[in-house]
């Protein structure tokens, strides 16, 4: 029976509509893996249900769904046992409901202990489990909990075509490598940001209201790629960006960058930066091989 479920995964594109009874996971108790996906990149959101009655979620360690219905995540996943969450294209406006979601609740507690510098790791609440969280294409979504960052294994965070997403909060630690921006209407990084000290792929491309990087930025020495294509309102980057010893890809297409420092020439020429850019730009002293397009060293 219904009881005795421990996975679902189905793939969306493949159905014609699904409706849900609000009831369908409440006799799912052994439930821990659940995906709702779709093979077509930009695949119709076939799934209607207007309320989910009491889920039975406190076992899901895996949880996606493409083109999640409700305005919030099921109140009762656990933040001890939870892995993985995608729910790419959905319609949620807040990550976690803060009067009933046990997960919202222990976030704040353990961003409290963080600021507090509380030391004995025993304190801090479980929610170390958390690997990826796929929230690309939400449109509703205005803003983050204050402790998302400080997640211990949190290494993915994708908020691409979060075109409501105005600002990052405040960083005191992190361990994310991977933060997709893509899109959305963030106008200044927090200068926190040095604090994501493995952070090695950053994509702003298309944020369309960016106006400036923080020097910050310079401090992280992880840095690989930094996607800028399609930042149309940002004029200039931080002098000491050259700083950076890692080799790092520069995406600088269509944006509004006339002139590129003079520490980042040098970082070319050493052969430690990939430059792609457009043909606004000025050099103070522009190497003879440089051509315009994407160009790579050794």
């Amino acid at each position: 029976g219904t009881e005795k479920i421990e996975g679902i995964c189905l793939d969306m594109s493949k159905v014609k509509e699904l409706r849900l009874n609000p009831n369908t996971f409440t006799k799912m108790p052994k439930l821990r893996f659940l995906k709702f996906y779709s093979s077509l990149f930009n695949g119709e959101n076939k799934c209607k249900i207007s309320y989910l009655q009491d889920p039975r979620f406190a076992e899901v360690k895996y949880l996606h769904w493409h083109g999640y219905p409700l305005k919030s995540l099921p109140s009762n996943l656990s933040a001890e046992k939870l892995m993985l969450l995608e729910v790419p294209d959905s319609d949620i406006e807040r990550l976690w409901d803060c009067h009933y979601s046990k997960l919202n609740r222990i976030i704040h507690a353990a961003c409290h202990k963080l600021i507090a510098k509380i030391p004995n790791p025993t304190l801090m609440p479980r929610l170390n489990k958390l690997v990826t969280l796929n929230l690309r294409g939400s449109k509703s979504l205005k803003t983050l909990p204050s402790g998302i960052f400080n997640l211990e294994f949190l290494t993915k965070l994708d908020l691409s075509g979060c075109s409501k997403l105005k600002r990052l909060p405040e960083i005191s630690s992190g361990n994310i490598s991977w933060l997709f921006l893509r899109g959305t209407a963030i106008e200044e990084l927090p200068s926190s940001i040095e604090r994501l000290l493995r952070l090695g792929y950053l994509d702003l491309s298309n944020c369309k209201r960016l106006k400036s990087l923080p020097s910050s930025l310079c401090r992280l020495k992880s840095l690989g790629v930094l996607n800028l294509c399609g930042c149309s309102n940002l004029q200039r980057l931080p002098e000491c960006l050259g700083q950076l010893s890692y080799p790092i890809i520069l995406n600088l297409a269509k944006t509004n960058i006339e002139r590129i420092p003079e520490s980042i020439i040098q970082l070319f020429v050493s052969g430690y930066l990939l430059l792609s850019y457009g043909g606004r730009f000025e050099f103070v002293q522009k190497p003879s091989f440089l051509e315009r397009g994407c160009l790579a060293l050794q």
